[in-house]
């Protein structure tokens, strides 16, 4: 009779564990805005790698001082060590990426130059 249980459990255990994780990563996502990010770029990588534990810091303090270029870099870095990054830490670098791109749009459209110049800087990159 175990044996005649042991593949119902072990689906059900299985379902658990994917609910599980999907709810994790649906937290990841919402981020809304660049203080969300931030948060969550030191949630995220409180257990990481020391390096990437830095560089995450580093980006959540550059988005809470409005230093979107220090934050740009260091999202960029995050990115470029994506091998090494959880599927859940990938997806706040990545969210944390499109919150920095909106906040920026915000910024310059408010009138800050230096997001203009910024966003300037961006688009002449891409078209190179």
């Amino acid at each position: 009779m175990f044996h005649k249980l042991k593949a119902p459990l072990f689906v059900m255990s299985l379902g658990l564990l994917l609910t599980g994780c999907s709810e994790v990563a649906e937290e990841a996502l919402q981020a809304d805005t660049a203080e969300e990010s931030a948060s969550d770029l030191i949630t995220y990588f409180e257990k990481a790698d020391p390096k990437l534990k830095q560089l995450a810091k580093t980006a959540s303090d550059a988005l809470d001082q409005d230093n979107y270029p220090l934050a740009i870099q260091c999202v960029n870095q995050l990115k470029a060590n994506g091998a090494k990054l959880t599927v859940d830490q990938f997806m706040v670098v990545s969210e944390a990426g499109v919150n920095i791109q909106n906040a920026l749009i915000e910024a310059a459209e408010n009138g800050n130059k230096n997001a203009q110049r910024l966003l300037n800087m961006q688009g002449a990159a891409r078209r190179n």
